[in-house]
């Protein structure tokens, strides 16, 4: 009984491990840490932002599924970027940005909470 048991215990451990560290090299973050990937990372969180704020800005007459999800879309990007600037800005205008971004992120919130259903 006692060999049954560390036999299933040593096969379960064989496959929870190798499991675990595929979801944590998923689960690692996409942008580089450290300050010698800041300038790169905030410079392609800002594209982002700004390349869903321009379709975000041509919707128009767009049905509203269309919209939501839009709008859904830009809010991730926001909060990428947001965390990236909190990770890589500094002093005065990180608090600024920081300010700036979540106030973004609270007004579509608002939006796709009075449009989206």
């Amino acid at each position: 009984m006692l060999k049954r048991f560390l036999l299933r215990s040593v096969v379960f451990a064989g496959l929870i491990v190798p499991g675990t560290f595929a979801l944590a090299l998923l689960a690692s973050p996409a942008y580089p840490a450290g300050a010698d990937g800041c300038p790169g990372s905030l410079q392609q969180a800002k594209l982002s932002v700004a390349a869903v704020e321009a379709r975000v800005q041509l919707l128009g007459r767009a049905d509203a599924a269309t919209r939501c999800s839009l709008h859904r879309l830009y809010v991730f990007e926001l909060v990428k970027a947001r965390a990236v600037t909190a990770s890589c800005e500094q002093g005065t205008e990180r608090e600024r940005a920081l300010v700036r971004l979540d106030a973004n992120v609270e007004d579509i919130n608002h939006d796709i909470a009075a449009t989206c259903r």
